[in-house]
């Protein structure tokens, strides 16, 4: 994969980014390529403190005094806490990667699988059109095309949110099905 590094940087370097999901696979890949691109400050949004702490000290440790990073926990399923940080950070690139993921898993747990995946991205969008986000990435599954799981259709349900909001919003709303990678 050959990477735009001139137009990632364009939209990372010097800005306020917020990563949901941080600590977790692809989130935390998201945040060691972000780093590289020097944003203004690196929000790190999980409800697992464990993946996260780790995280942090692991990109500490690198960049040592040369990131500002903000490690934050919470869940996109509260709508407070989302609005506590949007209002005190106010990130202008927010990568949306909070969710249930595992297929199995969700299938037992439908209910969890909708208010994750579905109203935590409403909610995180919503609060992104308000508060003016310059660019939201969903990060999505190859599962919601067609979906015939739980996880995918809460997945599809995701996208179809963005797209709806961007119809009327500042902010430019995207979503990808394979996005651990930037580009």
């Amino acid at each position: 994969v050959i990477l735009n590094t001139e137009e990632i940087a364009g939209y990372l370097t010097d800005e306020v980014v917020l990563v949901t999901g941080g600590g977790g696979s692809i989130g935390s890949e998201l945040c060691r390529q972000i780093a590289r691109f020097k944003p203004k400050t690196l929000l790190i949004l999980d409800i697992y403190e464990n993946n996260a702490y780790e995280l942090q000290n692991e990109l500490l440790f690198k960049y040592k005094n040369n990131i500002n990073l903000k490690v934050l926990i919470g869940s996109v399923r509260d709508k407070q806490r989302l609005e506590q940080i949007f209002e005190t950070y106010r990130p202008g690139v927010v990568f949306h990667a909070a969710a249930h993921k595992h297929v199995p898993l969700m299938e037992d747990n439908p209910a969890e699988a909708i208010k994750n995946n579905v109203l935590g991205t409403l909610y995180t969008a919503e609060c992104a059109d308000r508060y003016g986000v310059k660019k939201f990435v969903l990060i999505s599954s190859d599962k919601a095309v067609n979906p015939t799981n739980v996880m995918g259709a809460t997945k599809r349900m995701a996208e179809m949110i963005i797209q709806s909001l961007d119809k009327n919003s500042k902010t430019v709303f995207a979503a990808v099905r394979f996005g651990n990678v930037l580009g």
